[in-house]
């Protein structure tokens, strides 16, 4: 064979190699510093870079997503001729039966050595490996969306977290005043009742005020420790210290609006994830449908076959041929339509889900937002209720410095501004984590920018 003839073999097993540029991926930014800078907190936005660095499910979601890029690489393998080497080597045995016609060939023992590169490809005539190519990069639009909600919700579970852990620490502070107030009052009772200005039933409900606030320390002391250990296992952290957090009077909290389009749920991944899966089942339902036409598979090899080791490379073993293989399955058992109408009913349930995901969206962003407004409305109240015990304590702080009324009265009166201040600390901190649970369910997204905002 000329050199000739074999570059023409081989320019026909690669003719037909589809040629597609390399993916660039712009994937969307999970981290959206510059909501959370709202927030005006410089500690949180450190322990994000930690929860993004150390986290184990954004680093499961991240290697999810490199499965899904490599599952693009190996559906786009099956557009691409496959070349392998099969050789062979028999020692022959041949009785001395063999015939030709009349003709008789004695009994033989020879080598039978067989080297090729073999080539296959199938031509994609109705273009199914092209269309299992873009259902593979459905997926992985899919599986970006996923590792796009686990940032979001792992991102507003730290942060949530991380302000209740400000509020407990604050209320902590709070509640140890309270008794340090309240022991006071239960001395002072005692010393009337001595004196026998006062009842014992005033004596034992005093002390027994000072237990329930003892008790409600114990229990913010644990509510804190348990909060700590889930925040330091958002972090990816082995340590039993408390986390550092800014101080409550440093809290600021970012403006929520009165309305919110419901066209921001364009941004949320679980609705941008269905809407990728309708596609993708869409994409395989075509599949499916070209599972019922024939194949062509171009095929070709080129190598040497030789009965000596020595003669291995010599010309006349030169061997090569390429030809063209239609193959249709004509009857599976009805396997193939099977396989098309699971496709099909499974499309039919991805549009169903979309649907269900819009409508479930817009609730969540309306719940978010009715949440908002009322810890914004409940804080509003607690501040106004706080300003009026303030302003009452005042007064009887100046009653008895006026000697109107006594010691233990202006101390009973500090009390009740310390419980005040007990709900106060508590709306403004719901009224924070309230605005993250917005940000959460509009898609991690600045709601106030939605308009300006593509993906």
């Amino acid at each position: 064979m000329t050199l000739k003839k074999i570059l023409t073999i081989l320019i026909l097993l690669t003719m037909a190699i589809p040629c597609y540029a390399k993916e660039s991926i712009n994937k969307f930014d999970y981290i959206n510093i510059d909501w959370w800078k709202n927030y005006n907190d410089e500690i949180l936005i450190d322990h994000f870079q930690t929860l993004y660095n150390n986290n184990h499910d954004l680093k499961i979601a991240a290697l999810k997503t490199k499965q899904a890029e490599e599952n693009i690489r190996l559906a786009g393998a099956n557009q691409l001729p496959q070349v392998g080497f099969d050789g062979t080597f028999s020692r022959v045995f041949r009785g001395p039966r063999t015939e030709f016609g009349n003709t008789v060939i004695p009994k033989y023992i020879q080598n039978e050595i067989f080297l090729p590169l073999n080539a296959s490809y199938e031509i994609d005539i109705w273009g199914q490996n092209y269309l299992h190519r873009k259902s593979a990069k459905k997926e992985k639009e899919i599986v970006d969306q996923q590792e796009r909600a686990t940032y979001i919700y792992l991102t507003s579970t730290f942060a949530a977290n991380y302000f209740n852990l400000i509020k407990l620490d604050e209320l902590q502070k709070n509640i140890k005043d309270i008794i340090n107030v309240q022991k006071d009052i239960v001395v002072m009772t005692e010393k009337k009742y001595n004196a026998g200005l006062a009842s014992i039933n005033e004596v034992l409900e005093e002390k027994q005020n000072l237990v329930n606030f003892e008790k409600e320390q114990n229990t913010l002391n644990e509510r804190k420790k348990v909060l700590n250990n889930e925040i330091v296992v958002l972090l990816g952290l082995n340590t039993d210290k408390e986390i550092a957090h800014s101080d409550f009077s440093t809290v600021t909290c970012p403006v929520t609006p009165d309305t919110i389009s419901t066209t921001v749920i364009k941004y949320r991944p679980d609705l941008l994830s269905s809407e990728s899966y309708v596609k993708k089942v869409g994409l395989d339902v075509r599949v499916a449908r070209r599972e019922f036409l024939p194949k062509f598979i171009l095929f070709g090899n080129i190598g040497f076959n030789a009965y000596n080791w020595n003669r291995i490379f010599a010309g006349e073993t030169f061997l090569a041929n390429a030809g063209i293989a239609p193959t249709w399955d004509i009857f599976t058992g009805g396997a193939k339509l099977a396989r098309y109408r699971i496709n099909k009913y499974e499309y039919k349930k991805a549009i169903e889900g979309y649907e269900k995901t819009v409508l479930t969206s817009i609730q969540e962003v309306n719940d978010a937002l009715i949440e908002s407004k009322t810890t914004k409305a409940n804080l509003a109240k607690a501040d106004e209720e706080f300003s009026l015990e303030k302003e009452k304590h005042e007064l009887s702080e100046k009653q008895f410095n006026i000697g109107d009324s006594s010691k233990l009265d202006e101390m009973k009166s500090q009390v009740n501004l310390y419980l005040i201040k007990q709900r106060n600390i508590a709306a403004k901190i719901d009224n924070v984590i309230s605005t993250i649970s917005l940000y959460n369910a509009v898609g991690g997204i600045d709601y106030t920018k939605a308009e300006d905002i593509t993906l």
